[in-house]
């Protein structure tokens, strides 16, 4: 009976294209050539010493749609190797996920090569050229002793990283449409990961080497051009960053969604809930299969948390967070991240408020989706918003959030642009202020160490490295650089 496959790799979109055996003593390889060839694969076999290896079969059949390789004496190796490659590594990895494959017949074995690719679709908004990318990451590689080359084939540009007899070599070339990441792991590095194979513990294979092929990309490459863009998202869930009490956990912003909001106050309120509730006492409910914590507490405690200094008894603020808990049922304000399981997701069902006459005050009883709590949110950002603030401040620090809340490792903030789309007209007092409060704010991210200490203004249309940013020269605008520590 096939096993339900749950994969990592599945999720991280990436393939295994070449999945490779040692064999210290393998006399005969006919009777794992034959075990194989009931599955569809076709088997070779050839001595790796010489010049210009000759294939030959093994076991053949017209209906057989993959095959199998066996290397005799290698120029490095005196056993025997047992080679898949391309979609056979896929097929045959998809059969041990199912556990369709016995390890008996692989007893012997040992895994010796085990690859991963990752494939990154051509966009048109790409501002340089493959060729460009490429010459910038040499130029970084360059700093380091890292080998490094490039050549061109029938399909396009080659980058090769490392040495082809290391245990870690990469490659990353052109196909049609896409620029694929490869990356080829062998030898020692292996060793631990071949018990995890061969003991179908697959989610924690896949999870360990999916988490180190992200990482050794992400420590090679330069990660400020769109080639890249996947690669950020996929290491800001695993980077080391400790989390700062009262930090917002946020996903990747949707501008556009966040333009449509009636009420912006309310997206920010919904974002220190969840930090609140983290806190809170619970009990686990259940509507069908989807869990859900259910927090109890007093509404003017919430109110403190927002606001330390305001007043418990203020009616005004107690109403408009009555207000809030209850529109959470619409689920609009999490419809704002982009990924797609806060898409599909009812994240909070049920909200009650009662008045409690012998507490006198006011009830709350919610329920969260616990994989709000549990969910690997890509950004850690400062809560600017926990104190009372003008127009003008919150206006700022939403900006902050929403521009920093995107794929990119460059941040640009368009201040003219964003002064433009005021609704009404503001005095110059107020625009010098606003300037002051993003310097501001800009240096409560790198006080946490969030953003690289470089910055570039912007000025007639064309950036420019800056030492500092005050209010004078980011009139137009300026960027930073998100800080990632792999």
């Amino acid at each position: 009976m096939k096993k339900q496959i749950n994969s990592n790799f599945q999720t991280e979109n990436l393939v295994v294209d070449w999945i490779g055996f040692k064999f210290q003593y393998l006399e005969d390889f006919t009777k794992i050539a034959n075990y194989l060839f009931k599955f569809g694969f076709n088997s070779y076999q050839q001595f790796g010493k010489l010049a210009k290896p000759i294939k030959e079969p093994i076991f053949l059949s017209s209906q057989n749609k993959f095959e199998i390789l066996f290397v005799k004496e290698g120029p490095y190796w005196q056993g025997t190797t047992l080679h898949f490659s391309g979609a056979n590594a896929t097929f045959f990895y998809r059969l041990i996920q199912e556990g369709i494959i016995s390890w008996e017949v692989f007893s012997s074995g040992v895994l010796c090569r085990f690859d991963l690719y990752f494939s990154r679709k051509n966009k048109i908004e790409d501002k340089i050229s493959v060729r460009e990318f490429f010459d910038n990451c040499k130029t970084k590689l360059a700093q380091t002793n890292k080998n490094i080359s490039s050549e061109k084939n029938s399909k396009g540009l080659i980058l090769k990283l490392g040495s082809r007899r290391s245990n870690h070599f990469s490659r990353i070339y052109q196909t049609n449409h896409f620029l694929r990441f490869e990356h080829e792991m062998k030898g020692k590095f292996l060793q631990n990961y071949h018990l995890l194979l061969v003991a179908n513990n697959f989610e924690e294979f896949e999870h360990n080497l999916s988490k180190y092929f992200f990482s050794y990309f992400g420590k090679l490459l330069p990660l400020n051009y769109s080639y890249v863009d996947w690669l950020l998202t996929k290491l800001r869930p695993i980077r080391k960053q400790q989390i700062p009490r009262f930090f917002f956990n946020s996903d990747y912003i949707e501008s556009n969604s966040l333009s449509l909001l009636a009420d912006r106050k309310k997206f920010i309120m919904l974002m220190q809930f969840l930090v609140y509730a983290q806190q809170l006492d619970f009990k686990i409910q259940y509507l069908g299969d989807t869990s859900y914590r259910q927090v109890v507490f007093q509404i003017q405690d919430f109110l403190k948390f927002q606001d330390p200094l305001v007043r418990s008894t203020n009616y005004y603020q107690l109403k408009k967070i009555i207000h809030f808990f209850l529109q959470l049922q619409t689920n609009t304000l999490v419809t704002s991240f982009t990924d797609t399981k806060f898409e599909s997701l009812v994240s909070i069902p049920k909200v009650s408020i009662t008045k409690s006459d012998k507490l006198k005050c006011w009830i709350g009883s919610v329920w969260v989706a616990e994989e709000l709590f549990y969910y690997k949110y890509p950004f850690l950002l400062p809560d600017f918003f926990r104190k009372k603030t003008t127009k003008d401040q919150f206006e700022v620090g939403f900006e902050i959030i929403k521009v920093f809340s995107s794929v990119t490792i460059e941040k640009e903030f368009f201040i003219q642009e964003f002064l433009d789309n005021y609704q009404s007209v503001i005095s110059n007092q107020r625009i010098t202020n606003i300037k002051r409060y993003f310097i501001q704010l800009v240096k409560v991210l790198e006080d946490h160490d969030l953003i690289e200490a470089n910055y570039k203004i912007i000025s007639n249309g064309r950036f420019y490295h800056a030492e500092e940013l005050n209010i004078h020269n980011i009139s137009e605008g300026f960027v930073l650089y998100e800080k990632l520590s792999i």
